[in-house]
């Protein structure tokens, strides 16, 4: 009894050393998995998706050895195809990371472009609105003289500068609508009409030393040539304007003229000498007339 005693003593010790040993081993197999864990976590937080792939993975170290190895092997075998894949990969990340900074200096550079077109267009484009809008004042108010209404705008495109441009309404007819001026709503005589009252609108406008209007009465019916001349001789008769030359083969009888305006009769041909003494010593129209028929 006494030895069995002694036996299990000394098993008990050996029991005990064994306990300790897994004791020790247990604790530094928790800091190993510590820190696996810390390192784990700074890769990639473990969400509730990523716990449920840990979920269906191996449960022992055996087993995930093997599984490692076998990711490895598959994944040396898809390299093993075309070894520049990578080098490949890394020169189109490294070329995408270039591009995309480009893209952002390009961006910021744009922005800065635009705002300095902003500047530069909000130092102009107020000034033109309200020129335009002084013209169509005059415009305006001429044509219902004449016609029904009218109308003259800006013709605004944004930053697109090249498309800008003057934009004129015109309506000759009480029951029709404002449409643009143009060869395809408009007849050659109301496009002339528009065309005259727009160049006395500009006439307060702009500074030159004279003006020269050539036929721009051809096409009329006589009430708008009519209209159109008072409009002209209105507009170069008022006091530090420009004078104005009308060129045209014909005029209408009884037309009003002011005192600023003067008629010069250009009279050319082989016969023309003697009608044209006639014309200067002041004689009437029926002399020169006789005067040219006698001869």
């Amino acid at each position: 009894m006494e030895k069995d005693v002694k036996k299990f003593e000394k098993d008990a010790v050996h029991a005990a050393k064994e306990y300790e040993n897994c004791k020790r081993i247990t604790q530094e197999h928790r800091q190993l998995l510590l820190k696996a864990k810390q390192h784990a976590e700074s890769i990639s937080m473990i969400t509730e998706d990523l716990a449920k792939e840990f979920e269906k993975m191996p449960s022992t170290i055996e087993e995930l050895e093997c599984t490692i190895h076998d990711t490895e092997s598959e994944a040396n075998s898809m390299l093993f195809l075309n070894q520049n894949v990578l080098q490949e990969y890394q020169n189109r990340q490294r070329e995408i990371e270039s591009i995309s900074t480009k893209l952002e200096d390009d961006k910021a550079e744009c922005e800065r472009c635009c705002s300095e077109i902003e500047t530069t267009k909000g130092k102009w484009l107020p000034t033109l609105r309200s020129l335009v809008l002084k013209i169509n004042d005059t415009f305006s108010r001429n044509f219902q003289e004449m016609a029904v209404a009218g109308e003259v705008s800006l013709d605004e495109h944004g930053l697109d500068f090249s498309q800008y441009g003057i934009l004129i309404k015109v309506k000759f007819r009480q029951t029709g609508q404002l449409q643009v001026l143009s060869a395809h709503h408009q007849s050659g005589g109301e496009r002339s009409v528009s065309t005259i009252l727009y160049l006395v609108s500009l006439q307060d406008l702009t500074n030159c030393p004279f003006r020269v209007v050539d036929e721009i009465n051809q096409g009329m019916d006589p009430v708008n040539e009519r209209k159109m001349f008072q409009q002209l001789v209105r507009a170069a008769s008022q006091l530090n304007t420009p004078q104005c030359f009308l060129l045209t083969p014909k005029l209408l009888p009884d037309l009003e003229y002011g005192d600023a305006c003067s008629i010069l009769n250009i009279m050319n041909g082989p016969w023309i000498e003697k009608p044209a003494q006639a014309w200067s010593a002041g004689d009437c129209w029926r002399k020169v007339m006789s005067v040219e028929v006698g001869n």
